[in-house]
């Protein structure tokens, strides 16, 4: 990990001590996602490994995905690749969140919140069968029946409701409510747009003010692991 100091002008060279082997592998499919005072690289095979970007590195504790979801070593790279489409961790409500949507009919989409007290384990906060959903609104989604491979697929999480996830079907964003079940709005694909082009509404912010001797860090991570 590369950190650039405002103090010094310089940029410093932190060697991590991951020594999980699965986090010696990492192949990282979505963005880093920032919580809790640490950074957390995501890989949506197994889990995530997490550091305190301003630390010595030396605390890096590796998350395992929910259990039924880490897939099993046979499945091969193409699996792998597609698997974004239908996972992600982020935040949400302020806490880590992982989310995931099955392929197949009734495609039932799982929302898991991580353990506050650090142990690293998932609770199952919501779980709902979406094929179920639309059926007792009535069907008449404009994106149902679901053409082809248009199957459903994780966009992103709400930021401020946690019973909210956003997803992508066909041409259209979903917002499914959780807790409800049932849709809570719908919109069109922009024509020139595609999952890659989606993140979680940024909250606005105010300046910081200036204090004498505060030290500004950029950092930078590279992996060996090529994705």
């Amino acid at each position: 990990m590369l950190r650039f100091r405002s103090d010094t002008g310089k940029w410093d060279s932190t060697k991590s001590g991951w020594e999980d082997p699965r986090a010696q592998g990492l192949k990282i499919r979505q963005e880093t996602v920032a919580f809790g005072g640490r950074l957390w690289w995501v890989d949506l095979r197994y889990g995530a490994i997490s550091a305190d970007p301003f630390g010595d590195l030396t605390e890096t504790p590796f998350v395992e995905l929910p259990k039924g979801s880490v897939p099993p070593e046979a499945q091969g790279h193409e699996a792998y690749q597609q698997l974004p489409k239908y996972r992600r961790v982020g935040v949400s409500e302020g806490r880590l969140r992982y989310v995931e949507v099955s392929q197949r009919e009734p495609f039932v989409l799982s929302s898991f919140t991580l353990h506050e007290e650090g142990s690293g384990g998932w609770t199952l906060e919501h779980r709902v069968a979406l094929s179920r959903v639309w059926a007792a609104e009535g069907g008449g989604h404009p994106w149902r029946p679901l053409q082809g491979d248009d199957t459903p697929q994780i966009c992103v999480l709400d930021p401020l409701h946690a019973n909210v996830v956003h997803i992508i079907v066909g041409k259209h964003v979903v917002a499914v409510d959780m807790d409800a079940g049932k849709v809570a709005g719908s919109s069109l694909l922009p024509p020139d747009n595609h999952r890659g082009g989606f993140i979680p509404c940024v909250l606005g912010s105010r300046q910081i003010p200036p204090s004498k001797g505060e030290v500004f860090h950029a950092i930078q991570y590279y992996s060996s692991t090529s994705i």
